[in-house]
């Protein structure tokens, strides 16, 4: 499978290009600095470009059958990363006949507000992830008024720990513990380029 994986150079984008380069496919590194990319192997094309910048998405979406989408922003406020991007990433898609992407949101987003760990919705996303939040729920928008196969997957709070496997799944968040390392979402997210579980759907991951 020929993967865009954009977000490349963020803790599950590099995760995720390793494990994809390891099962054989052939992988577009998209990166806004690839002076900050450091991977290398078989298979691994490295594209510079902006995800804000709806050209250089479409150019990197030729010849493509699936997308990896962990991009988040890199400081705390009001933003349009996830808005922009996905709009152009979604445009892309659609013109070059791409049907299938899974896409990195967060616990709390959109209609799983009410999922997330009392604490995290009331104080932290208030105080400080609102614009970011809010920028995410605006970029789900544009993959849930696709025709794409999307996996929009909402996993809690991610760590730095080794991964440790077992990662749950659902809709409702009943029995999940609201974390998960980094290696372990990325995991499931490859897993879920090729499967149907999750298609079209917005699954709650932890452990």
């Amino acid at each position: 499978m020929k993967v865009l994986v954009i977000g490349s150079t963020g803790h599950t984008g590099r995760l995720a290009v390793r494990r994809l380069l390891d099962g054989g496919h052939t992988v577009t590194a998209f990166a806004r600095n690839p002076t900050a990319f450091f991977q290398e192997g078989k298979g691994l094309r490295v594209f510079q470009g902006d995800t804000r910048d709806p050209l250089a998405v479409d150019k990197a979406m030729e010849g493509q059958d699936a997308v990896f989408c962990a991009i988040g922003p890199r400081a705390l406020g009001k933003t349009d990363l996830q808005e922009k991007s996905l709009g152009n990433i979604v445009a892309a898609m659609e013109k070059h006949g791409v049907k299938r992407i899974v896409n990195l949101s967060a616990m709390g987003c959109g209609d799983s507000r009410g999922q997330a760990p009392w604490f995290f919705r009331a104080m932290i996303v208030p105080l400080l992830l609102k614009g970011i939040f809010e920028d995410k729920e605006r970029g789900e928008s544009h993959l849930m008024s696709s025709g794409l196969d999307y996996v929009n997957v909402r996993p809690g709070r991610l760590t730095a720990s080794p991964a440790r496997g077992g990662v749950k799944a659902s809709l409702d968040s009943k029995g999940l513990k609201a974390y998960l390392s980094y290696e372990d979402l990325a995991d499931f997210m490859v897993k879920q380029l090729e499967s149907d579980q999750w298609v079209r759907q917005s699954p709650l991951i932890g452990y």
